[in-house]
């Protein structure tokens, strides 16, 4: 059994890696379109910036860096829909600007981007505006998330099956079992610090400030998260100094252990999946049911450092009703895995199937262990066997090691978003119209995604009659990064439709497309426009 806790344990540290240090593109809402658009120059300062998203999104900050390098905070940020006005400062300088924004989305993750556009002509250099992933921000959030946690599942669940189930007075282990409950407490307000850090893009050296607090608490749905595990921790803590099974002690821990579901099912990627009116009462149920089994191991543990009527009596009632806890959290986790995943590849194609995966390895070996601990010593302990009361004991340390790697690789999930929240496969095409002088065209791009494309132009209109040009050129740059231009001559294929391959776009967003074409010797006209490209899915790579 330390055999699997160790390799279970490489298991949670390599996905831990990877997902902390993921790159934080991955959205739960998506930037679907942007006015001024990404890259775009204009000869008049626009008044605003309107940002329209995949969902209804709240704002968080939104700061403009000017030409010169000096940062204004916006504060006038209006709100319609899946919409984000923002107003900009009055007389803009001419050259490049450079918006950061930072929303959380419903599922009440955080998330950030930004955009660029000039005023009269780009500046000489373009910043980069990617978002930056702060690793100790992210690690910060992680381990006191866990802390928390731990002392929930272990603190909360622990005294719920000691009062509701074993009927057994809880003051033997308490000193472990308060300990972690007072820990879950002191890390609830570090939490707290920690969101407020992630939500508005700060870094740690941020903490002092009172903002960083409030948007911890009230900028996102995890502040009402870390408040409701506060209360179920106090709650447990209460439950515990009755002694007993007393009836203020099962109504306390009662309250206690339905606050831990609460409290997870009121925020998250599962909390807010549609159905949610399903999703949320089968992630409590998983919640409660996880909570149960999980922090049922430690009091077990405790009660056999010596077999006694007591241990034998609380590990009757446990095996007795472990079946339909176990099945329950069965059954609702693999709704909730159904909804969020989606598809099979999806477990290995994407951050948050893999955290799944690891998780899913975890919970089976906790699964044998049971299994194992059910058929094969649970009727020599009742019958009075020492070793069996032994190798029991130790078996359920184990188990505690694999619940704690459980709860652990959890946490990486609020850095991946699941695969339901991706932005849906583009379609096999992107056309707009585009007209100038005169004269019209179609343009499309074949993928509108990351990687390999083609550019065609059809139905050349000069005048409102059908255009033979002499040629047709076409570029493609991303002015916002200092990518491009990439230049191609388009080639006639039929008649009215002219097409240019060979094109390779590295990144997603909006990209610039200029198409020249030859009317006559003397004359020529160029159509520009916007492709806004996607990022290949996972599937397409």
């Amino acid at each position: 059994m330390n055999y699997i806790a160790k390799w279970a344990a490489m298991i949670c540290i390599a996905v831990f890696l990877s997902a902390l240090g993921a790159n934080s593109a991955f959205a739960h809402a998506n930037l679907i379109a942007s006015e001024p658009a990404d890259g775009s120059v204009s000869d008049v300062p626009p008044r605003t910036v309107t940002l329209r998203f995949s969902e209804p999104v709240r704002p968080l900050v939104a700061r403009l860096i000017h030409p010169g390098g000096h940062t204004d905070v916006l504060k006038d940020i209006g709100e319609k829909g899946d919409a984000i006005i923002l107003t900009l400062p009055g007389g803009l300088e001419s050259g490049t600007h450079i918006l950061s924004w930072r929303v959380t989305s419903s599922d009440g993750h955080p998330i950030g981007g930004g955009l660029v556009f000039s005023v009269g002509a780009p500046s000489a250099v373009a910043l980069h505006t990617e978002e930056q992933v702060d690793l100790a921000v992210r690690a910060g959030l992680w381990a006191s998330r866990l802390v928390l946690m731990l002392g929930l599942v272990f603190g909360v669940g622990g005294t719920a099956f000691s009062i509701l189930i074993a009927r057994q007075p809880v003051v033997r282990g308490g000193g472990l079992a308060s300990g972690l409950l007072f820990a879950g407490l002191l890390a609830t307000p570090v939490l707290i610090a920690f969101q407020g850090l992630d939500a508005l893009g700060e870094p740690v050296s941020a903490l002092v400030r009172p903002d960083i607090w409030s948007a911890g608490l009230f900028a996102t749905t995890f502040g009402r998260v870390a408040l409701l595990g506060a209360t179920a921790l106090v709650l447990a803590y209460a439950a515990r100094q009755t002694g007993a099974a007393t009836r203020t002690g099962i109504i306390l821990a009662s309250l206690a252990l339905l606050t831990v579901g609460l409290a997870i099912a009121s925020a998250g990627h599962a909390a807010t999946a549609p159905p949610i009116l399903l999703m949320r009462p089968t992630l409590f149920l998983h919640a409660v049911t996880a909570t149960l089994w999980i922090g049922a191991l430690l009091p077990l543990a405790v009660l056999f450092r010596q077999t006694s009527p007591d241990s034998l009596l609380a590990l009757t009632r446990f095996s007795t009703v472990i079946p339909l806890i176990v099945g329950i959290l069965i059954l609702s986790g693999l709704a909730l895995a159904i909804v969020q995943v989606r598809s099979v590849p999806a477990l290995w194609t994407s951050g948050y199937g893999r955290v799944l995966l690891a998780k899913l390895v975890l919970v089976a070996a906790l699964l044998a262990a049971a299994a194992v601990n059910r058929c094969r010593l649970t009727k020599p302990v009742l019958a009075g066997n020492e070793t069996a009361a032994r190798h029991l004991r130790r078996s359920i340390l184990a188990e505690v090691v694999l619940g704690s790697l459980i709860i652990a690789v959890l946490g990486l999930w609020r850095f991946t978003p699941p695969p339901r929240t991706l932005v849906a496969a583009p379609a096999a095409v992107h056309e707009i119209q585009t007209r100038k002088d005169g004269l019209s065209a179609v343009l499309s791009i074949h993928p509108p995604v990351t990687g390999p494309v083609s550019i065609e132009v059809r139905d050349l209109l000069l005048d409102g009659k059908p255009l033979e040009p002499i040629s047709v050129s076409i570029d493609l740059d991303k002015p916002s990064y200092g990518i491009g231009p990439f230049s191609k001559q388009a080639s006639k294929i039929d008649p009215q439709r002219y097409r240019a391959e060979g094109f390779v776009l590295p990144l997603d967003g909006f990209w610039v497309v200029r198409v020249t074409v030859l009317v006559s010797d003397f004359r020529s006209v160029t159509l520009t426009d916007v492709f806004d490209v996607a990022k290949a899915s996972p599937a397409s790579k």
